[in-house]
Formats: structure tokens, sequence, C-alpha cells
């Protein structure tokens, strides 16, 4: 699967796993998701529980400053269980691939698999990986949440992205790269 346009990378550009970037890039993430030291914190409580369909749709993220990164997902809920597409990546790599999600707790779990060329931290696929991630209705934002060791940290707050949607986005950070140039 290829990366959407607002995600697209450089031609010859090597696509690999995000987390190195993000590591670099740790600013515009960490503002984006919540402060370190509340990361460890439980998750904020889902949003009710009882709304079927609560994480089917497009969901996505974009910074157009800085790394300039994005983030999609693409989600079919059926039952208890989920399927779909994702992508992740800053201006200079990133991974795209499909999911496989099961509802637990007011949260779906995630489980990934890599269409591209990442440096395996994310296996191939067909082969969907353990939960590595899971997302969580806060309103009418999805927060996405990363394993980190044995817990979840905060990653990302998603946008509903369907047609006729506008993601906004996120400049936190901005100034500081309009005081570099």
């Amino acid at each position: 699967m290829a990366l959407p346009a607002c995600a697209a990378k450089p031609a010859g550009s090597e696509v690999a796993n995000t987390e190195a970037a993000n590591a670099q890039a740790s600013a515009p993430v960490a503002a984006s998701a919540a402060a370190p030291q509340a990361a460890a914190a439980a998750a904020p409580a889902p949003a009710s529980a009882d709304s079927k369909q609560a994480f089917s749709g497009q969901w996505a993220y974009r910074q157009s400053c800085g790394w300039q990164h994005t983030a999609h997902l693409d989600i079919a809920e059926s039952g208890n269980s989920a399927s779909g597409s994702w992508d992740d990546g800053t201006r200079a790599n990133g991974d795209s691939g499909q999911l496989q999600g099961e509802l637990r707790d007011g949260r779906l779990y995630l489980r990934l698999c890599s269409e591209g060329q990442a440096s395996g931290k994310i296996a191939a696929c067909p082969n969907f990986g353990e939960a590595s991630a899971y997302v969580v209705r806060e309103g009418a934002i999805l927060a996405w949440y990363r394993k980190s060791g044995e817990a979840y940290r905060p990653y990302l707050k998603l946008h509903p992205a369907g047609a006729g949607q506008t993601v906004p986005d996120d400049t936190t950070g901005c100034e500081e790269d309009a005081a570099d140039d």
C-alpha cells in the first residue's frame, strides 16, 4: 500500500520504521500526545462503551511544519473485531500496512503488519504481530497509544478524515522551526 499523497516521501528516500524518526523528533510527537510524565498514567476513560462502531472510519493526524508527521488509520469494525489499514511517517521516512483489532474494555487493541520496508519492528504482512497499540475514543478524537515495554504510552490524537472533513494541522513547535530559519 502506498502512503497517501499527504504522507508521500521524496522519491528515492528509504522507507523505514518511523520510531527512529520519532525518537529524533520527540518534541512534535510529544506535543500531540500527553507529557511523558503523564504517559505512564492510565488512559482516559473511553467514550460510552455502548456506542456501536465507535472506531470505524478514516482517522488522521497531520503536521505541516517540523518533521511533517502524518498518520492515518482506516478502520472497519465487525462485532468485537476490526480490520483496516494504517500509515505513519515523517518527511524523512515512514511505513504502512494492514491492521487487525480486538475490542476490549472500550479500547481497540491493534495488531499491525508492514507492507513497507521497515526495519523489522513491525512484522511483514501478512504476519501480524502482537498488540502493539490501542486506540480509544476521546469525544470526537481517537487517541492512539503505542506499547513501550509493558505499558502503553500516548502517541497521537487522530481526527475524523472522511470525505469533506478537514484534519486540523498540529502546529505545535512551528514557531521554533520559523526561528531556526
